[in-house]
């Protein structure tokens, strides 16, 4: 069985880092992820 990194993955799936397809992607990811804190900060 042949396994890749998830870092492979993504370079293969959206490019390389500093394409504007990856760039979107990892912004994206970003805001996705500070949604989901401040979410949880507000339940507390």
């Amino acid at each position: 069985m042949n396994t890749i990194s998830l870092e492979e993955l993504k370079d293969k799936a959206l490019g390389k880092v500093g394409t504007p397809k990856r760039d979107e992607y990892e912004f994206e990811l970003k805001v996705e992820l500070l949604s989901e804190q401040i979410k949880d900060y507000d339940r507390e």
